[in-house]
């Protein structure tokens, strides 16, 4: 760590809201950790916590400090790996991305990208949902993102990697699937079957919402069975065992498709599609992840049963 070790004691007590705890996190002792807050509070000239009993709250100043802090922390720790990832001759990439794009997308373009360059690159991945991911990439704890959901065009640079089509799946011995792959989406939503939906702040639900809006399907909550789950295997276990229906990336379940064990179908509504974005925000690495999305669209564009995403 380059910046002031107090910092970092400071965030680290903030974000747990306990001293103790956060002394065993860090390996220190209570008291050197409430110490080390002290000195920073009388440089400072402000205190940044209000003891209340065991518990901690941020002063508006701490809450200030905590926000600037993160911000600082991840710049630290980007210092602190280029420095030695150049001493190794080897190039980090961090990676944020929502579930269908970190699940599905990413891994084999990564996998690619390491055997085009010969293991010079070290990747790290992290998966969260879009509003998550976004948040995280503004305080520059990732040098890009690949999100399926809206993302602010104001503050990011953005390029699109390809479009993905959301789809009706679930068991195929489900009896109204017919023959033509096409279901009514707002008869479904209506005919007592239970939906197995991603969370508000996911991409997919996102544009679940939009294209219900947008068709005007206004789901009766008296004879529609939503329920939540925050992730894609948990819904495709519960598909495959006959829980339900979902509204899902057709990437996500290509596998279970290819070999039968779910069957899908598009809305007779319109087709439901979105598109899956590179986003990054202005930083040193911005040149280096520009290099690497342009590998991504190429290996995308040419396509077939060779490519990581075919």
């Amino acid at each position: 760590m380059l910046i002031d070790r107090r910092l970092k004691i400071f965030h680290t007590a903030a974000v747990i809201g306990n001293f103790t705890r956060a002394a065993a996190i860090l390996g220190m002792t209570q008291p050197n950790v409430t110490g080390q807050i002290r000195s920073l509070e009388k440089d400072l000239g402000t205190e940044l916590f209000i003891r209340d009993g065991r518990q901690l709250r941020l002063t508006p100043a701490g809450r200030l400090l905590r926000r600037e802090a993160e911000e600082l922390l991840a710049f630290d720790e980007n210092i602190v790996r280029e420095v030695r990832d150049s001493a190794r001759s080897v190039r980090a990439l961090r990676l944020g991305a929502t579930m269908t794009c970190g699940g599905y997308v990413l891994p084999g373009l990564m996998g690619e990208y390491l055997s085009h360059t010969g293991n010079r690159v070290r990747f790290s991945l992290h998966i969260a949902n879009t509003e998550e991911i976004e948040d995280s990439l503004k305080h520059h704890a990732y040098d890009l993102a690949l999100v399926e959901g809206p993302f602010d065009g104001e503050f990011f640079f953005s390029r699109e990697l390809l479009r993905d089509e959301l789809v009706i799946a679930g068991h195929p011995s489900l009896p109204f699937w017919g023959e033509a792959g096409i279901l009514p989406l707002s008869e479904l939503l209506g005919s007592g079957v239970r939906f197995l939906l991603r969370e508000p702040g996911s991409g997919t639900r996102f544009y679940f919402d939009r294209f219900c809006t947008e068709h005007r399907i206004f789901p009766d909550p008296e004879k529609t069975d939503i329920q939540e789950i925050g992730g894609f295997d948990a819904i495709k276990n519960m598909l495959e065992k006959g829980y339900g229906v979902s509204v899902i990336s057709r990437l996500a379940i290509g596998r279970e498709l290819a070999e039968g064990r779910l069957r899908c179908a598009v809305p007779s509504e319109g087709r439901m599609e979105r598109p899956l974005n590179f986003i990054y925000p202005e930083s040193d690495s911005r040149l280096f992840a520009e290099k690497f999305i342009e590998f991504c669209v190429s290996r995308v564009r040419r396509g077939g049963k060779d490519s990581p995403v075919s």
